[in-house]
């Protein structure tokens, strides 16, 4: 009888990875920088300058940390579970094409240890975070709770509309999208209930001060 063991990934793998995210990351790489068992770890393998011929043959999707830092500052990962993707292929790659026990492998080992201590300390507190999100923002907003705050986002003024940015940059990063230097567009679809609650506050707040303005005008 055969029987497989499913390794449980940590509960932030899930996360999707916004600016917070990416500092955070940002932090660990600079220290995996500065240790002297990653090295070689920094740049692609220069398989001719090593005279190792044969490692494109055996290892068909090199990887390495430099790549993976250039790919994150692009934006190219979506969720976190991409991100961990790429930073394990380093070392299985490593660990594939050199004899177990050399000094090559003892180095990619001692990186892989280090980086996913480092990267559990900096987001183990995103397992809470996570079944937070899951329990009171479980679903997207409804198609009239879309179509009403597309309407009053465009009755907004500048210093409002300021204010509503602000909020959905801080708690919501993934509704905001850069367009170019100027222009910031606001991802309705990606906010969730929790944000569309704060901004509907100063929506409806904005709204009875304007109301108010207008009567006092009149008399």
């Amino acid at each position: 009888m055969s029987s497989t063991t499913a390794i449980k990934e940590p509960a932030y793998y899930k996360i999707e990875l916004g600016e917070e995210e990416k500092k955070k990351l940002d932090k660990i790489f600079n220290l995996m920088e500065n240790d002297p068992q990653a090295i070689d770890f920094l740049v692609p393998v220069d398989y001719v300058a090593l005279n190792i011929l044969d490692y494109p043959t055996i290892i068909t999707h090199p990887m390495d940390l430099g790549t993976v830092k250039k790919k994150l500052e692009n934006g190219e990962y979506k969720l976190f579970q991409d991100f961990m993707s790429d930073i394990n292929l380093i070392w299985k790659n490593c660990k594939t094409y050199n004899k177990a026990g050399s000094e090559i492998v003892k180095m990619a080992l001692h990186c892989e240890k280090k980086m996913k201590m480092l990267i559990d300390k900096q987001f183990k507190n995103y397992q809470n975070k996570t079944t937070n999100k899951k329990s009171s923002n479980n679903s997207n907003l409804s198609y009239e709770q879309k179509t009403k705050l597309i309407q009053n986002i465009r009755e907004l003024n500048n210093e409002t509309l300021t204010q509503i940015v602000k909020i959905i940059l801080k708690d919501c990063p993934k509704g905001i999208e850069d367009i170019d230097t100027e222009k910031l567009q606001i991802k309705v679809d990606l906010i969730d209930h929790k944000t569309y609650e704060s901004i509907n506050q100063i929506i409806e707040k904005t709204k009875a001060n304007n109301s108010d303005k207008a009567k006092s005008a009149k008399k």
